[in-house]
């Protein structure tokens, strides 16, 4: 074993759990000012008012020390989607510049801002996607989610961002997590969630998917980096940057059209090297 390797496993082993313990106190720090019914309001936060339902008003100090505490503890834990979330609320603020300009110059995208959906189904409406005809979209969506155990109302509310427009941009993006993996023919595993991030970054300017695709890799087995930086990140990269506009797409309307029409309108090619591994050799898995 490399010495570069023996302190990576040494450092997995034992700086993870001093890391995660600071984060945790870090975090419940930042977020006590304004989460504890008895906290006194600081000079800069009692100028604030909430501008949507979820806001939490927060300056910038407590932002910073939520988004590192939050990516600490979904480095250690990324099982729960609640950490990459909040790291995604606190880093964002200032970056909606991209996606706004992409929205706004789409006719499909400034009917999203003006309409505002939200992405849900009632139980029947769930259900019958399953009837649809094999090959459209809706049916992969369907069976992605089935196959991964995941539901589509999961999804944590934006409580950090500033913004009421930009809030709603985030959220959407949030929402529409799981039709990128459907459009892209990706799991639920760390590296093809690295690959997803990475994507998402092209698309959207967001920090929270370059500091996932940064930090990430190092959870993952040496066989599996390999994979991950050899064919998944060059992949990510290039199909980000060339696909349209993500965040300019009215996803509950293309349920019944084929997902290949789509995945062609859209610019998207699905990773070769994806259709010669196993479902099972991207071992190491992650719930959202």
């Amino acid at each position: 074993m490399s010495l570069v390797g023996l302190v990576s496993g040494v450092a997995r082993r034992v700086a993870t759990p001093a890391a995660l313990a600071g984060a945790a106190f870090v975090a419940a720090k930042a977020m006590a000012a304004f989460t504890s019914p008895d906290a006194k309001a600081d000079s800069a936060r009692s100028m604030m008012k909430p501008l949507y339902e979820t806001h939490k008003p927060s300056t910038a100090l407590q932002k910073t020390f939520i988004a590192a505490g939050s990516a600490l503890m979904g480095f250690g834990d990324p099982t729960d989607g609640s950490h990459i979330a909040a790291l995604g609320d606190a880093t964002s603020n200032g970056f909606f510049g991209k996606m706004r300009e992409q929205m706004i110059s789409d006719p499909t995208g400034r009917r999203i801002l003006k309409e505002r959906p939200q992405i849900s189904f009632t139980p029947e409406q769930w259900e019958a996607l399953a009837s649809l005809p094999e090959g459209s979209f809706g049916h992969a969506y369907y069976n992605q989610m089935k196959r991964n155990g995941i539901s589509w109302s999961t999804r944590p509310p934006v409580r950090f961002v500033d913004n009421e427009e930009d809030a709603y941009m985030l959220l959407r993006y949030r929402q529409c997590h799981d039709f990128y993996h459907t459009i892209l023919d990706l799991d639920i595993s760390v590296v093809e969630e690295l690959a997803i991030k990475v994507f998402e970054w092209r698309q959207t300017g967001l920090p929270v998917g370059l500091i996932a695709s940064v930090f990430g890799p190092l959870r993952l087995p040496p066989h599996e980096k390999a994979r991950f930086f050899s064919h998944y990140l060059p992949w990510a990269m290039q199909c980000g940057s060339q696909a349209k506009p993500i965040i300019s797409v009215y996803w509950e309307e293309m349920l019944e059209r084929s997902v290949d029409e789509v995945r062609k309108e859209m610019r998207v090619w699905l990773l070769p090297e994806r259709n010669s591994v196993t479902r099972a050799e991207n071992y190491t898995a992650v719930a959202h």
